[in-house]
């Protein structure tokens, strides 16, 4: 299996990001685990006051689809004011 590690920030809650990611995945052979939200704190994340952060691997048996997840996850949470922390490749 091959994967990689990504940290993100944004409204993740707020903006329904993790709904928009299982629609761009449900039908590919790719999935996102080991997901991982912290807020600050419960009013401080409301009305997109403080933003998230979100850590996840994500995962597929073929490189090739990895890859194309990877981008298509990468623009949607771009398109979702979320911000790229940092990514990791993982065996």
């Amino acid at each position: 299996m091959k994967g990689m590690e990504i940290k993100v920030t944004g409204h993740i809650i707020e903006k329904g990001v993790l709904g928009i990611l299982f629609g761009a995945l449900k039908d590919k052979k790719s999935d996102i685990t080991d997901i991982e939200i912290s807020i600050s704190t419960l009013k401080g994340g409301w009305e997109e006051k403080c933003p998230s952060i979100m850590t996840f691997k994500l995962v597929s048996f073929e490189e090739e689809d990895l890859k194309r997840s990877y981008k298509e996850v990468l623009e949607l949470l771009k398109e979702n004011g979320c911000h790229l922390i940092y990514r990791k490749d993982i065996i």
